[in-house]
């Protein structure tokens, strides 16, 4: 039996209005962050939604003050004036200025929760005289490195409550750290967080948990979908949030058999029909993707492997096409295939050194540990602890990343050392 929805919301954050996505054409709008905010402003009028809810990091910072300023002010109006409230808290990146933006915006629809890191409330009657009851902490400063439920204390509630924070979910961090188990524990029906880029619904627990994740891609560590979040709530309170994809622009990363290639000039022709066929597929249920960026990753045997581990593809630019309204650019590609070498056969090489190697190769290919991986890992937990790198926030490699590289390399070495053997035999 379907349930009669009570309320419906939309909700975004991380949209860091003044920022612009990376690896795509310049100057055009329709790329843009705020073309998307519009665009969700649109489709929050014409869904008739009860409020929309914003998850902090919508501006990116005072310097993009004046930017952030006119798309919020024009689009929050918008929504005022179609009676759509608009709740909001403040990240680590709008800390400053969501509240200057707050104080010359329509005071009677629009509301700033928890200024100066302090818990508060508000409570909206939606169209169907449903109350929903809004919990929300904003950022007193561009860091904070306790919880912000440490100085959480609501009361049980008959009215849905949601609870609205922005903040790093299960991390050491100097981000607002967040437990999901406090999160769970609070008096709370749904929680809606920001700061974290990637969307993501912790639909298991108790208490659901969502990042809606920012609503148009900003680089290339932010693939997938992204758009905002239709939640709707029923009268049984049964939760069902749906992504909307309305970015323009998608980073992707495409694996690519590349092993019937006999030519360097077949690669191409097998990437480039790869990222058509790609292209297609999205553009099908995303209808407002304009612009794929993609990074193609070959794999598969190939005698070509050792020319493409040491050249790379070279003119990348020729693989770009254009599939309907979408323009589909390779930004970077990625070398992974192997040699079409016999592992198991030069394994038998008793002690000569492509034996020697091929049976470590073999090893690390079914999972094992050995010689070859724990220098890799000591190296790398090095690098990423140092101070230089520290800066640049990147996240260590796990060991099964860092045991496909030594492969790639050692299949490479291994190619090396055989033609040398070839060449003196």
């Amino acid at each position: 039996m379907s349930q009669y929805v009570l309320i419906r919301l939309l909700c975004l954050g991380d949209a860091h209005l003044g920022r612009y996505p990376s690896r795509v054409p310049s100057g055009d709008n329709s790329l843009s962050v705020r073309a998307i905010w519009e665009r969700a402003v649109s489709t929050a009028v014409e869904e008739r939604v009860d409020a929309v809810i914003l998850t902090g990091d919508m501006a990116d910072n005072k310097n993009a003050y004046f930017e952030a300023y006119g798309a919020l002010r024009k689009g929050i109006t918008q929504l005022s004036q179609t009676g759509i409230p608009v709740v909001a808290v403040a990240g680590n990146h709008d800390y400053d200025v969501f509240p200057q933006l707050a104080e010359s915006m329509p005071k009677d629809n629009f509301t700033l929760l928890g200024r100066d890191g302090i818990w508060n409330d508000t409570v909206l009657e939606t169209r169907s005289g449903r109350i929903l009851r809004c919990v929300g902490w904003s950022f007193p400063s561009s860091h904070y490195d306790h919880s912000p439920l440490d100085s959480l204390g609501i009361s049980q509630s008959n009215d849905f409550t949601i609870g609205i924070v922005h903040g790093d979910l299960d991390a050491q961090s100097v981000y607002a750290p967040l437990a999901s188990q406090d999160l769970v524990d609070q008096p709370v029906n749904l929680w809606l967080l920001g700061h974290v880029h990637a969307p993501k619904f912790y639909g298991d627990r108790r208490v659901p948990i969502l990042y809606p994740g920012s609503p148009q891609p900003l680089d290339p560590g932010e693939p997938g979908t992204h758009g905002p979040w239709m939640i709707t709530i029923s009268e049984d309170n049964q939760i069902s949030p749906v992504q909307l994809p309305l970015a323009s622009v998608r980073y992707e990363t495409i694996p690519v058999d590349v092993s019937a290639a006999l030519q360097i000039s077949e690669v191409k022709t097998i990437v480039a029909e790869q990222l058509e066929q790609r292209g297609s597929e999205l553009i099908e249920s995303h209808p407002n993707l304009q612009y794929l960026s993609c990074r193609p990753v070959l794999t598969g045997q190939t005698r070509l492997h050792r020319r493409l581990s040491i050249e790379g593809l070279a003119d990348v630019d020729d693989l770009d096409v254009q599939v309907s309204e979408c323009s589909i650019t390779v930004d970077k590609v990625f070398i992974e295939t192997s040699p079409t070498r016999d592992l198991n056969e030069i394994a038998q090489l008793n002690n000569d050194p492509p034996g020697i190697l091929a049976r470590w190769i073999l090893e690390l290919t079914n999972g094992g540990d050995n010689i070859l991986l724990d220098p890799a890992l000591k190296s790398a937990a090095s690098v990423y602890k140092s101070a230089g790198f520290k800066t640049l926030r990147e996240k260590e490699p796990d060991s099964a990343t860092l045991s496909r590289l030594v492969i790639q390399q050692s299949m490479l070495l291994l190619d090396e050392l055989l033609a040398q053997k070839e060449e003196n035999d």
